[in-house]
């Protein structure tokens, strides 16, 4: 049962004496938490001003009756909850039916049993509080379930956070080697499916230990994070994919790219890694960092090769751009 302390009854009567002889009869059934209003649109305007658990409204008003006055608190849906005792001298059953298909909870005729008034008011009480316990739980299970989207959010964001972060280089930013092996699978076999060749670039700067033994490791931290950056602007293909490949090494997986488009690319590096003007003066060839490059292009359904060729070509490739003197781009060929 609700406590009867805590309801809020407000009852609505043209009539002093009828209202005070009501007021009394609640109070003495335990309701101290009571408000009147001498007309329909007194009360109305209580019942927007302050929360209401139960109204026992008159049927004959001037101005406003008891059944216009009901008419407006059902045809608002944050008054139509609240239940409401209709209560009148006319034992009429037009009048009974009409309230009651209004929304009127109980209709009592003038002058009420107060057994009979304990019980109505008792019912009604109860059937508000029951309501209002659900809504409140409804609240309570929505606001839980708004904290745990909230949550479950920032776990995924989180995740995709970390999964981002496990992919990246730690120093230079761009794609690590693990992201890099996966990149190639997948591209590999997308080349594969999709009847397409796939082109791979590895380079490396030239002389970098060196380089190392005479600026010191934190600017050749720097040299590399510079050297990524540049080459990061040249590769803009959202497929396109630059990482770390180890030490002072570099890849870039270019998916549907023959051969003279990865040698287009690797030029704008070798270029974009030039333009860069980095002090190199141990190195053999030139007062600045430079980079040699080798490129393969393989197409996967022509030829039974694994992605590990690809990358042997590149290197070989490599291994030949180094031969013939460095800072330079070399397409791997059979034949050289």
């Amino acid at each position: 049962m609700p406590d009867l302390n805590e309801s809020k009854l407000l009852i609505i009567d043209d009539e002093q004496m009828n209202r005070e002889i009501l007021y009394r009869h609640l109070r003495n059934l335990g309701y101290p938490n009571i408000t009147m209003a001498e007309s329909g649109k007194k009360g109305l305007e209580i019942v927007a001003n302050q929360p209401v658990d139960l109204i026992l409204l008159d049927m004959m008003m001037p101005m406003l009756n008891g059944l216009e006055v009901l008419t407006y608190l059902k045809e608002n849906p944050e008054w139509r909850v609240i239940p409401v005792i209709i209560i009148s001298a006319l034992d009429e059953k037009e009048m009974m039916l009409a309230c009651i298909q209004k929304g009127a909870e109980d209709y009592l005729i003038k002058p009420y049993d107060r057994v009979l008034l304990r019980a109505r008011v008792s019912a009604c009480i109860e059937k508000k509080t029951l309501h209002d316990r659900e809504v409140l739980n409804k609240q309570k299970l929505e606001a839980a379930y708004q904290e745990l989207a909230a949550a479950y959010h920032e776990l995924e964001v989180a995740k995709i956070e970390l999964e981002a972060l496990s992919h990246r280089d730690g120093l230079t930013g761009i794609a690590n080697r693990r992201y890099f092996d996966t990149v190639l699978e997948k591209e590999w076999s997308a080349a594969y499916r999709e009847k397409k060749c796939l082109s791979l670039i590895l380079f490396d700067i030239d002389y970098f230990k060196k380089y190392n033994d005479t600026y010191g490791h934190l600017a050749g931290d720097d040299c590399l994070r510079q050297i990524a950056t540049a080459a990061a602007q040249v590769i803009r293909r959202p497929r396109d994919t630059l990482a770390r490949y180890g030490g002072e090494e570099f890849a870039v997986v270019l998916p549907d790219t023959n051969s003279s488009g990865a040698e287009f690319c690797a030029t704008k590096i070798l270029t974009a890694i030039e333009s860069l003007d980095i002090s190199h003066t141990s190195s053999p060839i030139y007062p600045y960092v430079t980079a040699s490059l080798g490129i393969s292009t393989i197409s996967p359904h022509l030829q039974a090769f694994t992605s590990q060729q690809l990358i042997k070509e590149a290197d070989l490739a490599l291994y030949e751009a180094k031969r013939e003197g460095r800072n330079r781009a070399k397409v791997w060929s059979a034949k050289a």
